[in-house]
This record gives structure tokens, C-alpha cells and sequence, in this order.
């Protein structure tokens, strides 16, 4: 990433409103002994001065500790969004009602304009998609990939609505199949990029589609990324 900007309060603020009117995604690196990823987060809500709470975490996820220090990040657009801070006594009964809280940030939070983050190994060429749009067919790069949503590099420069339903149709590098449609919730246009349109999609998986394929790959891809952090 590029050079960081630092966000005084008020900045911060409608940051945070927007992305969560938006339902940005979110991720919780847990730091420490137990130091672990928490991914396909969301701002649930935050009071100023005082606390950030999340919602997203799954059954399988443990609650980690109160105390425990974390770096959030936030991607709304083509913005990264990272803080750090400490977690507070979390609210809910466990599961995915679970609230994890976080204290207000006491250093300024930083924000920095992402690069496309390719699904494929280094050594790979990006990962293509062809996209379906009403009657229209596609061609476009898959930029990002988590359990419920894709980022889509689209080669033609358009305007696509909010909430209109796409059709994905990508190969992952160890070939599992991605087909799948989903529904538009946030679009950049970066002017003279190679693929202009950025799409930010959210899976709408049919009752019939297996995704425990990609929740795999997603899997391995994050191990593989550790070690290689570990090892930088």
C-alpha cells in the first residue's frame, strides 16, 4: 500500500458512518500469544469516544479475551481503513449474536488506498471472471475473495446500479469452480486503470451451491499469507 493519511476525529467519524450504512467488510487481527484472524466482520455500531461494536463472527470462531489488543481494518472502496485498539468485554450469549466491542481508538486511525489483492498464488497470472449483467457477458478480474463476497475488476467502463444481481463464473487456481450470482453493493470507477470498474459483490448462493470448496481455498490462501508474513 501507498503512503497512509491520519484521520482526525470528525474524519473518522463519517468514515465509520458510511461504512456502516454500506456494510463494509471488516477483519479483527488478534494480537499476542493467541494471535489468530477474525475475517467477514461488520461495524454494527460505534459512540464516538467510547466503543466500536462488530457483529459477523461465527459459531466456529471462540470470543477472544477482553484486553486482548487488535488491529481492525475496514475496506470501503478502494480505501483501507486500520486502527488499533483494545478489546472490551464482548455483548450477546456466543455465536453469531455474539457483539465483539472495541475501546475508541486512542492513536489516530490510519487510511490507505489499496492495490487489487489477487485470489491467485504470486507466480499466477490475476484470476480471470467472466460476469454476467442482465444480457450482457463480462470479462473482468477477480480482485478479492472472502466467504461472502468478491471484488470484481471489470474490463469495460460502465455504470452498474446498486443492488443489481451479477452472474460469477471464475475457476480459483486449484480449480474449484466459483459460479454463483450476487447482488452489486458498491462501485469505483479508477480512470485509466486497465479494468476501470470495481465492483464490491456480495454472494447470494442458490440453495443448491456448495461452498465449502471456496471456504477451503479462502482457508488455505490465509494460511499461506501467515506464513508468508511470519517469514517476511
Amino acid at each position: 500500500m501507498g503512503q497512509a493519511s491520519f484521520l482526525s476525529a470528525p474524519v473518522l467519524e463519517q468514515f465509520l458512518i458510511q461504512a456502516r450504512l454500506t456494510g463494509a467488510v471488516a477483519s479483527l487481527r488478534l494480537q499476542g500469544a493467541n494471535a489468530r484472524l477474525l475475517g467477514d466482520l461488520r461495524l454494527h455500531a460505534f459512540r464516538p469516544g467510547s466503543a466500536l461494536e462488530l457483529s459477523g463472527l461465527h459459531n466456529r470462531d471462540a470470543v477472544p479475551e477482553e484486553g486482548t489488543p487488535v488491529t481492525l481494518t475496514l475496506l470501503l472502496g478502494d480505501e483501507v481503513l486500520t486502527l488499533e485498539s483494545i478489546l472490551l468485554a464482548p455483548e450477546g450469549e456466543g455465536g453469531e449474536g455474539t457483539l465483539l466491542r472495541l475501546d475508541w481508538p486512542r492513536e489516530s486511525a490510519r487510511l490507505q488506498r489499496r492495490r487489487d489483492v489477487r485470489v491467485a498464488a504470486p507466480e499466477q497470472s490475476p484470476l480471470k471472471v467472466r460476469v454476467g449483467l442482465g444480457d450482457r457477458i463480462l470479462d473482468g478480474l477477480l480482485v478479492n475473495l472472502t466467504e461472502t463476497g468478491v471484488g470484481l475488476a471489470l474490463e469495460e467502463a460502465l455504470i452498474v446500479e446498486l443492488h443489481a444481481i451479477v452472474e460469477i463464473d471464475a475457476t480459483l487456481p486449484d480449480g474449484t469452480q466459483l459460479r454463483c450470482p450476487g447482488e452489486v453493493r458498491h462501485l469505483t470507477y479508477l480512470e485509466g486503470q486497465d479494468y476501470p470498474t470495481r465492483l464490491g459483490v456480495v454472494l447470494l448462493p442458490r440453495p443448491d451451491t456448495d461452498l465449502e470448496p471456496i471456504h477451503r481455498f479462502i482457508q488455505a490462501r490465509r494460511t499461506d499469507r501467515s506464513q508468508s508474513f511470519r517469514q517476511s
